[in-house]
């Protein structure tokens, strides 16, 4: 029988759809277990740098219990917890870094909260060297006389306190509990020279400071001044640990909290946030 060319083209023609849609399947199929590589490839790397920041967490109560334990009366930069901080480095397929720092080497805000003549003067002091208007300092200060102790700073944004404000002061002020002294073996130069009012004797206290690694009472009374709300230890924390692992980054700020009882030294972790 003789074959007809349209019909030879008939079939080559389905021949063709047939295999376009074969490959397009392949294709899909391809691309859906792509897509499901990537995807368990990103939940992999999700999940090692939520362990690498963990144990960064880790490290820190861990050297702030054992230096609870054995240097009990004294809190100082020389101190294996503050050696902790480490600069980026390398790990297997991304960086590591952690931060360490004392919150109580600046100036708590809570300490308003009784209306004392000293932290007010101080507080009006930093607020002026950070460029804060004065009323903005009057807002602070009435709102934690009026809803202190503070937690944290949302009552102050509800005042109407903005958070450019907020960012100037940052360096010098934090919220702690109202019992959180500043540590003077930790406070920086430009928040000690703002305590004592004469960067002079903030400077000579610095130098001793870092001689010895640690200052008590006597050397405040070399330098004749002993600033009101101030001593030697700290109980509250803070670290920053942030991680790469391929494409995933991971910054997690962890506020730790140390405390002595009968039963020996415990460090909790009062607020974790992490993020991506």
């Amino acid at each position: 029988m003789e074959r007809r060319p349209d019909r030879e083209g008939m079939i080559l023609l389905n021949v063709l759809l047939v295999v376009a849609m074969a490959s397009v399947t392949v294709l899909i199929m391809v691309a859906g277990q792509d897509i499901e590589l990537q995807r368990s490839a990103r939940l992999r790397d999700v999940a090692q740098a939520s362990a690498y920041a963990r144990a960064g967490e880790l490290s820190a109560i861990t050297s702030l219990r054992r230096d609870g334990i054995v240097a009990a009366g004294t809190d100082n930069l020389a101190e294996p917890w503050a050696a902790l901080s480490q600069t980026s480095i390398a790990i297997p397929r991304g960086r590591f870094a952690l931060t360490i720092e004392d919150e109580q080497a600046r100036f708590n805000l809570n300490a308003l909260a009784g209306g004392q003549s000293g932290p007010i003067d101080l507080f009006q002091r930093i607020g002026a060297s950070a460029g804060v208007a004065p009323e903005i300092l009057v807002r602070i200060s009435t709102v934690v006389r009026i809803a202190g102790p503070l937690t944290d700073d949302r009552l102050l944004i509800a005042s109407g306190v903005s958070t450019a404000d907020l960012l100037r002061l940052r360096p010098f002020v934090t919220i702690l509990p109202p019992e959180a002294e500043i540590n003077l073996n930790t406070v920086g130069e430009p928040l000690l020279a703002l305590m004592l009012n004469d960067p002079d004797r903030a400077r000579e206290l610095i130098v001793q400071r870092k001689r010895v690694g640690y200052l008590v009472p006597a050397d405040l009374a070399a330098v004749g001044s002993s600033p009101q709300g101030t001593g030697f230890t700290s109980d509250h924390f803070r670290t920053v640990t942030a991680v790469s692992v391929g494409d995933v980054e991971q910054v997690m700020t962890s506020r730790l909290t140390r405390t002595a009882s009968a039963g020996g030294v415990d460090v909790v972790v009062t607020d974790r946030t992490p993020g991506l």
